[in-house]
């Protein structure tokens, strides 16, 4: 199902897409109607949505080759296309349209040609939010083996502000390269991660971790709101907890995900499971920070809490 919205001076339209595969070519020049606006997905990266997106006066659109039609009724943008319905939630703010889906879900188009002074204003605005977060921000010595690293204080809870590098057992380095273990720290099986932070620390619970979630505006957006910029702008600097995508290794040994998701150990076990524990996943391409049952004989980052 694709899914977007328009604007243009004078006219505001919105539009959601799903796939249809008539219509083709032109990309909406030779189509008799008055061309309304022209977007594109402000990540580079769509995921399944379309790209290129075109919208006329008479009704009708181009997106990717494919046409559609819609309508704007009560303030909600309606879709006629195929035999389906649709009808969504959207925001518009300068050349930036944000759409919420009923679903929960969201996305973000740019005008076309304004991507790159939308991605550099983006940037120089989060470098204005850096102070404020720089201010809440300290450091700490692992006296075990004289690593520093950065802690940072969010909604009466003290976390570090760096995953966790500190050698165990059966902690590895993502692909076994230690140059990784500087960037992202080390991957732990979770049996590890339960006894792996400094003292006066702790691996923390699902609660807790719900806890910083709520203190940041809920889970809805924490993904956002907690990530480092690290993950192609997706990620913001408003609390300095930076989250990095560390990727994972699963039970066979295979190293994924780095550069795309951040998995985190909770201390809280499945129940009625001594196999499985919760780790906190967040992923490049969702605000929201999803809960995911892991083998405890993965190895995922670690966060440590202080007592």
């Amino acid at each position: 199902m694709y899914k977007t919205i328009f604007s243009a001076v004078g006219i505001t339209v919105i539009a959601a897409f799903f796939c249809v595969g008539c219509g083709g070519g032109g990309g909406g020049q030779t189509r008799p109607s008055e061309l309304v606006g022209q977007w594109e997905h402000e990540s580079g990266a769509t995921r399944g949505k379309p790209e290129n997106l075109e919208l006329f006066k008479d009704g009708t659109g181009v997106v990717d080759g494919g046409t559609i039609s819609w309508k704007v009724e009560n303030k909600r943008l309606v879709i006629l296309s195929s035999s389906e319905g649709l009808a969504c939630n959207y925001k518009i703010s300068g050349y930036e349209l944000a759409i919420a889906y009923d679903d929960g879900t969201s996305a973000i188009f740019v005008r076309k040609g304004k991507l790159e002074e939308y991605n550099a204003q983006k940037i120089a605005e989060e470098k204005k939010v850096s102070d404020k977060a720089k201010a809440s921000i300290s450091t700490f010595k692992d006296n075990r083996d004289g690593k520093v690293y950065k802690k940072v204080t969010i909604g009466g809870q003290t976390w570090m502000a760096e995953n966790l590098n500190y050698q165990t057992s059966n902690s590895k380095c993502y692909g076994d390269e230690g140059l990784h273990c500087a960037e992202y720290g080390r991957l732990y099986s979770w049996d590890d991660a339960k006894t792996a932070c400094p003292a006066g620390w702790h691996l923390p619970t699902i609660d807790e971790w719900t806890t910083l979630e709520n203190s940041v505006g809920g889970r809805e957006t924490a993904g956002t709101k907690l990530k480092s910029l690290d993950w192609r702008l997706d990620g913001t600097i408003d609390y300095g907890f930076a989250v990095l995508p560390a990727g994972q290794c699963n039970t066979r040994g295979v190293f994924s995900s780095a550069g795309e998701f951040g998995y985190m150990w909770t201390a809280t076990e499945i129940d009625d499971d001594d196999s499985e524990a919760w780790s906190m996943n967040f992923d490049r391409g969702y605000e929201r920070v999803r809960r995911d049952n892991d083998d405890k004989n993965n190895l995922a980052s670690v966060r440590c809490l202080k007592n």
